[in-house]
């Protein structure tokens, strides 16, 4: 094998190297804190890119893989989605570059002995599995990878509303427009939401909505994530990282562009102190993020609503106009 390869999420260091792998995203993501302004600044979750997939087998990488090869890509500038392992690569046909350095990604392996007795340990898969790191290099840093428009899609940025109508439909959830302030309401199981129109830009909409839209699938009769046992009296700043990340790859799931939530500032200083104190808080909230966002993907595909259909614009301008396919109640601001 001759690239060189490394275990960190960009420029390898020895410090981390020796981090537990779970801590990796969250070490880069405080080292671009230290020197950027956080309500300024772009968390590698933001942006058009879309979900990392492996190259080999076409599946989509999840949970906290999908914030490394993102911030990976962030950090190297990257616009490819593939990454696959040296072995894989060679595998299509293609050959990593002297020099290269991997990208670690994280996977469990199973321990259990084959034709093991696992049912007196049935309570306890978890002692089965073990955390590893495997190598995976981006489509940029191979030679002879396959054509890019043969293997993925271009995402879809022109009508960013028509297509999360679509989809949003298809959960079913209730939305109430009116009012100044975005949230959900689990008394009344219902999203609140401002109009249109009071939204700089429609990703920045779509951007609240698929937040919201994450915080309504955590529900106790839909995925019930009750994160206090977990994280204490940080739950709350845990659940806002969960639907932070779950928008993002909801968005990017839809081929939309991921713009930063209005309160972004706010939401970076509740999880910031998190973050420092658990270095695992990110894995945690990413897999939460990701089994949300499978959920909802989940409704809209047995809904039978294909991304990109011809779907009525949404407009706050038209008297409800174009909203049909979302269920809207108009109240008072």
């Amino acid at each position: 094998m001759s690239a060189h390869l490394s275990s960190s999420l960009g420029t390898p260091t020895p410090t981390h190297s020796r981090l537990d792998p779970h801590a990796r995203v969250s070490a880069l993501i405080l080292a671009q804190l230290k020197t950027a302004d956080p309500a300024s600044w772009s968390p590698p979750w933001h942006g058009v890119d879309p979900l990392p997939r492996n190259a080999l087998t076409g599946r989509r990488y999840r949970g906290i893989n999908i914030l490394v090869l993102w911030a990976a890509a962030q950090a190297n500038g990257y616009a490819d989605a593939r990454w696959a392992t040296y072995r894989q690569w060679a595998t299509l046909g293609a050959q990593v570059r002297r020099g290269e350095r991997g990208t670690a990604v994280l996977f469990y392996k199973d321990l259990t002995a084959d034709g093991a007795d696992t049912t007196a340990a049935a309570a306890d898969d978890a002692l089965h599995f073990v955390a590893r790191t495997s190598a995976v290099f981006n489509a940029a840093q191979v030679d002879g990878a396959p054509d890019l428009a043969a293997s993925l899609p271009s995402p879809e940025l022109t009508e960013p509303l028509s297509i999360l109508a679509a989809f949003v439909a298809a959960t079913g959830a209730r939305i109430i427009e009116g009012g100044t302030r975005a949230c959900y309401m689990p008394a009344s199981d219902s999203i609140h939401l401002p109009p249109q129109a009071a939204f700089h830009s429609a990703e920045g909409y779509a951007g609240t909505l698929a937040h919201e839209l994450i915080h309504w699938a955590g529900a106790p009769h839909r995925l019930h994530r009750d994160l206090t046992g977990r994280f204490g009296s940080q739950a709350y700043a845990a659940e806002e990282l969960v639907a932070e990340l779950g928008a993002a790859f909801v968005l990017a799931d839809l081929g939309l562009a991921r713009s930063p939530h209005p309160d972004h500032a706010k939401y970076v200083a509740h999880w910031l102190p998190l973050l420092r104190a658990d270095p695992r808080a990110f894995t945690t909230a990413a897999s939460h993020a990701s089994r949300a966002a499978a959920y909802l993907a989940g409704l809209h595909e047995a809904g039978g609503v294909a991304i990109g259909a011809e779907v009525p614009a949404l407009s706050s301008e038209q008297d409800g106009a174009g909203a049909d396919a979302i269920p809207f109640i108009k109240v008072a601001a």
